[in-house]
């Protein structure tokens, strides 16, 4: 995966960045909802969107009252949306 143009970030950052704790990263990622990159030494960095997706997380988690479960199903559709635009 190519990360041009784009910051990348430790985890203190990154949650800092996105509003969230290291944790809510930590647990995000557990869950399948985003997959940060590793340094060989097993860092995890993160890059811009990742923080956007993060964030947009944060808001259906929030604002909109939705479940991790539901969030995963929701990212899994907008993924399968944009393959199909792509024809």
């Amino acid at each position: 995966m190519s990360y041009s143009n784009s910051g990348l970030y430790i985890i203190s950052v990154a949650a800092r960045l996105a509003n969230v704790h290291p944790r809510t990263l930590r647990i995000y990622e557990a869950e399948g909802l985003i997959s940060p990159t590793r340094t060989q030494g097993n860092i995890r960095l993160y890059c811009d969107k990742d923080i956007k997706k993060v964030t947009y997380i944060r808001y259906l988690t929030q604002e909109k009252g939705v479940n991790l479960a539901g969030v995963k199903i929701i990212l899994e559709l907008k993924e399968r949306l944009g393959e199909l635009e792509e024809f």
